[in-house]
C-alpha cells in the first residue's frame, strides 16, 4: 500500500502566533535553520506561513512600480499591488502582518507520489498537512521525501 502524508509528515511542528514579533520569527528561523514557520491561532488553525523569502523581502530595497505617463494619466507596466505587498512586509512588526496567507496544504490521506509530483510541479519546499477543520497536523518537506527514499521504502515505479 502506498504511503500517505500521514506516514511521512513531521508531527512536531514549531509554530508562531499571529502576534509574534517579526524579530522573534527571524530569530527562530535563524536558530532552527528553518525555511519557514506556520502561523496558527489558539485552536491550531493555520492562518499563514512566514518564510525566509518574507524576511529577505523585508531587508531588500522597495521596488517602485514601473509606469509611463500617457495623456495625463499613469499606465502601470506591472501590478502596483506588488509594491503594496512589499511595503507591507517591510513595515510589518508581527507575524500576521508579514505572513503569506496562500499556504500550500494537503490532507493526511494524500498519497506520497501525488505530494512529490505537486512539490516538483509547483516548486514547493514544504506542504502543511491539515485536518478537515484547517488545523495543523504536520509538515512535509523535500527533506522528508529524501528520507523516505533513503529509508528503503520504495516509491511506486522505482526499480527494486
Amino acid at each position: 500500500m502506498e504511503k500517505t502524508a500521514a506516514d511521512v509528515m513531521a508531527r512536531t511542528v514549531v509554530t508562531v502566533s499571529p502576534t509574534t514579533s517579526v524579530r522573534d520569527v527571524a530569530a527562530l528561523l535563524a536558530e532552527k535553520r528553518f525555511g519557514a514557520v506556520p502561523v496558527i491561532d489558539a485552536e491550531g488553525h493555520v492562518l499563514g506561513l512566514v518564510t525566509e523569502e518574507d524576511m529577505v523581502t523585508r531587508a531588500a530595497r522597495l521596488h517602485l512600480p514601473r509606469h509611463l505617463t500617457f495623456l495625463g494619466g499613469i499606465v502601470y507596466l506591472e501590478n502596483p499591488q506588488h509594491f503594496t505587498e512589499e511595503a507591507e512586509k517591510i513595515l510589518a512588526i508581527t507575524a500576521e502582518e508579514i505572513m503569506d496567507t496562500a499556504v500550500p496544504t494537503v490532507r493526511p490521506d494524500m498519497p506520497v507520489t501525488t505530494i512529490a509530483t505537486r512539490m516538483l510541479d509547483e516548486d514547493l519546499r514544504r506542504l502543511l498537512v491539515l485536518d478537515e477543520q484547517g488545523r495543523l497536523l504536520g509538515v512535509i518537506t523535500r527533506a522528508d521525501m529524501v528520507r523516505l527514499v533513503l529509508s528503503g521504502d520504495q516509491l511506486p515505479d522505482e526499480p527494486a
